[in-house]
């Protein structure tokens, strides 16, 4: 079964500052974008 993982982003985590902090990327990447490929996975294998 496929399942979704969270690529790498091609640039650094500071790329975006002084607009967004490499701190806030850092948060959204690994923890918000990670629960979304999680609950996807989770609703993958639900229907299985």
């Amino acid at each position: 079964m496929m399942t979704y993982t969270l690529p790498d982003l091609s640039y650094d985590y500071s790329a975006l500052e002084p607009h967004i902090s490499a701190r806030i990327m850092e948060l959204h990447h690994s923890k918000h974008h990670q629960a979304y490929v999680t609950g996807a996975n989770a609703a993958l294998d639900a229907m299985a």
